[in-house]
C-alpha cells in the first residue's frame, strides 16, 4: 500500500470511530492505558530501561519495589509515565509547540545522578553528539551552536501547518505528514545531551494527538528496522516516503485499537499470557535462590548488619517517654534466657558467646558433643512504671519487638505470636537484612502504640 492511501484508510477508520459517538470512560480508561503502557514501555526500552512490562504497568500504578531496579530507570518511567499521561488527556488542536514546552518534557522525562549531568537536562546541548549508524560509520547531529538556530526554524514551520490544519487552509498539509516531518528533522537537530529519542516520539505523538490522532509505539521486534529507516535517511539521504509509510502503519495500529474497543473485541496481545508465564517464572526462580534455610550463624550475620539497628533505634526513639515515668526497665530474652536492663550488651555478649559451652548448649542423648541450641526468637521489651502526670493512676506501659525464626524466614513482631493473613509487622527471607526504610518503619509503629497506650490510660478528667 502507498502512503497516501494508508493515510486515507487511517482516516476511514477515524470515520468509523467518529460515527460510534462519544467513548463511554470504561472504554476511554481502556484506551488511554494501552497507549500509556505500550508508550511507555517501548519508548523507555529502546533507550535502555531495564524494567519489563509488568514493572513499567506497576509504576503506572505506583506499586513498584524500586529496590528492585535501578532508581534511575524508575524514576525516568515514573517521569515519562506523568509526562504523557498529561498529553493523552489533551483536547483537539490544543497545541502550541515552544522551546519552553520542549524543555519542561526533557526535564521531566530524565534523571540523573552525577551533579554534571544533571545541569544538562532541560538545556540544549553544550557539545556535539554523535553515532555509529547501522553500517558501522560514525554520524554527528548538527553542531551545537546551530541549535538553537534551527530549532526555532523547525518550530515556526511546524507551528505554521499545525494553524493551517485548525483553519482548514485551502493548502494545509495532512497531521500526520506534519509529525513524521517534525520528527525527522528533530532527530537530525538532536537537540539535547540524551533523551533525544524519547523526546522526538513524545513531541511527534504530541502533535498527532492534538491534530485528533491515535499516538504510536514501536516494539522490540520494530526497532531495528526504525532505527534503519532513520540512519538510511540521515547518513544516506534514504527514501523519506518509506519511513512514512513504515509509521503511519503504526499510527493505523493504534487507530484500529480504539475501532476494536468501540466493538468490544480484545486489546491484549495475544501471547501476553506467554509473556506473564515467563515473568511469574524468572520471578519464582530469583526467590528459589533467595531461599536460605534458619541457622545460627545466619542469625547471627543479620543481627549484625539488621536488629541490633533496630534495637538500637527503639530504644533512642523511647527515651521521648522516660520523663513521664518515675522508672525505665530493659527485658532481653533469646532461647529463655532472660536478663534485665542489659539493653543492647544483652544481646552482643549472647552472640558473641553463641559457640561456647555454657547455657546456650544442649547435651546430645548420643553423648556428643554439646551444641548450640537453635535460636527460635529475640526478644527486647521497654517497660515504665509510675506515671508523674495523672494523680494517682501511677499506671505503667511497654513495648515489645519480638524476632521469630521459622525454617525459611524470619518474623518481625509486637507479640511472640503471628498468622500468615498478615498478623505481623514484617516477614522476610533468611536472605534478606531489614532496610533502614524498614527499621524506621517499624520502629515508628512501636513508638506510636505506645503513645496511643499511655493516651487511653489515662483517666478522663
Amino acid at each position: 500500500m502507498k502512503y497516501r492511501s494508508l493515510k486515507n484508510k487511517i482516516d476511514s477508520i477515524k470515520e468509523k470511530i467518529v460515527q460510534n459517538g462519544k467513548l463511554t470512560k470504561e472504554q476511554l480508561n481502556k484506551i488511554n492505558n494501552k497507549f500509556r503502557l505500550e508508550w511507555n514501555f517501548n519508548s523507555n526500552s529502546m533507550e535502555g530501561n531495564t524494567l519489563t512490562i509488568e514493572e513499567t504497568r506497576s509504576v503506572m500504578v505506583g506499586n513498584l519495589d524500586v529496590h528492585q531496579k535501578p532508581i534511575k530507570d524508575v524514576l525516568e518511567m515514573k517521569g515519562h509515565d506523568e509526562v504523557i499521561s498529561e498529553i493523552l488527556k489533551i483536547g483537539k488542536g490544543e497545541l502550541r509547540l515552544s522551546e519552553k514546552r520542549i524543555k519542561e518534557i526533557h526535564f521531566g522525562i530524565m534523571h540523573e545522578e552525577d551533579p554534571e549531568r544533571k545541569k544538562k537536562i532541560g538545556d540544549w546541548k553544550k557539545e556535539n553528539n554523535e553515532i555509529i549508524n547501522h553500517k558501522g560509520e560514525k554520524y554527528t547531529f548538527v553542531d551545537w551552536e546551530l541549535v538553537p538556530e534551527r530549532m526555532h526554524d523547525l518550530l515556526n514551520k511546524t507551528n505554521a501547518a499545525i494553524d493551517a490544519i485548525i483553519l482548514k487552509s485551502k493548502n494545509a498539509p495532512h497531521p500526520i505528514d506534519v509529525a513524521l516531518q517534525f520528527h525527522l528533522e528533530y532527530l537530525e537537530i538532536h537537540p539535547f545531551y540524551d533523551g533525544n529519542g524519547r523526546t522526538a516520539r513524545i513531541l511527534t505523538n504530541l502533535i498527532l494527538i492534538a491534530l485528533g490522532y491515535t499516538p504510536f509505539w514501536i516494539t522490540k521486534e520494530e526497532r531495528s528496522i526504525y532505527y534503519n529507516f532513520i540512519s538510511d535517511i540521515q547518513s544516506y539521504g534514504g527514501d523519506k516516503e518509506a519511513f512514512y509509510l513504515y509509521m503511519t502503519g503504526l499510527v493505523e495500529r493504534s487507530e484500529q485499537l480504539v475501532l476494536d474497543v468501540i466493538e468490544g473485541k480484545d486489546i491484549e496481545d495475544e501471547d501476553d499470557f506467554e509473556k506473564e508465564l515467563e515473568l511469574l517464572k524468572r520471578q519464582l526462580k530469583a526467590k528459589d535462590d533467595k531461599v536460605l534455610p534458619k541457622s545460627n550463624e545466619i542469625i547471627k550475620e543479620l543481627y549484625d548488619n539488621s536488629y541490633r539497628k533496630l534495637f538500637e533505634n527503639l530504644i533512642e526513639k523511647t527515651k521521648k517517654f522516660d520523663e513521664m515515668f518515675v522508672e525505665k526497665k530493659f527485658q532481653n530474652s533469646a532461647e529463655g534466657n532472660r536478663s534485665f536492663n542489659k539493653g543492647i550488651n544483652y544481646f552482643d555478649e549472647f552472640f558473641e558467646n553463641l559457640y561456647e559451652v555454657n547455657s546456650n548448649t544442649v547435651e546430645d542423648i548420643y553423648g556428643e558433643e554439646p551444641k548450640p541450641k537453635k535460636i527460635d526468637q529475640l526478644r527486647l521489651s521497654i517497660s515504665y512504671s509510675g506515671f508523674k502526670h495523672d494523680g494517682t493512676n501511677t499506671f505503667g506501659q511497654y513495648t515489645n519487638v519480638w524476632v521469630l525464626f521459622q525454617q525459611y524466614y524470619y518474623i518481625i513482631n509486637d507479640t511472640n505470636s503471628y498468622n500468615d493473613n498478615g498478623g505481623y509487622l514484617l516477614k522476610k527471607l533468611y536472605s534478606e537484612p531489614l532496610r533502614e526504610d524498614e527499621i524506621k518503619q517499624v520502629v515508628n509503629k512501636l513508638s506510636k502504640k505506645l503513645f496511643e497506650d499511655i493516651k487511653n490510660t489515662i483517666k478522663e478528667q
